[in-house]
């Protein structure tokens, strides 16, 4: 299986987050992630202060961002970061507890990250950049839930059936975005320009 590698500063995870990562993971076919080095998981603080690279007249703070993919360069494979903290900032600690929730909640970044990734080795299943990988996501995600959650698929035949015009319409302002050359407010790709691939202290 693919490494994960923790690399937090003045920070300690939620209990269950690396075991939710690990089961997220392994719940993909094998040659999905192929060529990937690793998954680091790590906070805020740790990635530092900056703006992602200019997309579409657009730049993001790194510190709001939830997850980056960065591509192979001349430095090395493949890599996907994760950035825990920001991925559960808009919950109470109690609700991280549920397992389910702690699912969905990280599945949602990792499989869009992934997204990316098979982007580049498998091929866009969308028009655009980030509308194939929001895609590849919900894909991913789905196939993960009605697999290990195959108890609660009456509730994902409702929200499929009356919510998924709602998803339809996200996808489609996300195009939008992209065709008018600007950068979903959602997701935002880190820069390496001039950076080396990762901080030493992250390594094991």
């Amino acid at each position: 299986m693919i490494p994960v590698v923790e690399g937090y500063k003045d920070y300690v995870p939620p209990r269950g987050v690396r075991r939710t990562i690990d089961r997220l993971l392994s719940s993909l076919p094998e040659h999905y992630l192929s060529g990937l080095e690793s998954v680091v998981l790590t906070n805020a603080d740790a990635v530092g202060r900056g703006k992602t690279r200019r997309l579409g007249g657009r730049k993001h703070d790194l510190r709001d961002c939830r997850g980056f993919h960065y591509p192979q360069s001349a430095n090395g494979k493949p890599w996907i970061e994760i950035i825990v903290d920001n991925t559960i900032a808009d919950y109470p600690p109690w609700v991280i507890w549920v397992p389910l929730i702690r699912d969905v909640l990280f599945a949602e970044v990792v499989f869009h990250e992934v997204g990316h990734h098979l982007n580049a080795t498998v091929g866009l299943i969308a028009r655009g950049e980030e509308s194939a990988a929001e895609r590849w996501g919900q894909r991913l995600g789905r196939s993960y839930l009605q697999k290990h959650y195959w108890y609660l698929r009456p509730f994902f035949w409702v929200y499929h059936t009356f919510f998924r015009k709602l998803v339809n319409r996200k996808m489609a302002a996300i195009e939008q975005e992209e065709a008018a050359g600007k950068k979903p407010a959602h997701e935002a790709k880190r820069s390496k320009a001039k950076a080396k691939r990762r901080p030493k202290r992250r390594r094991r």
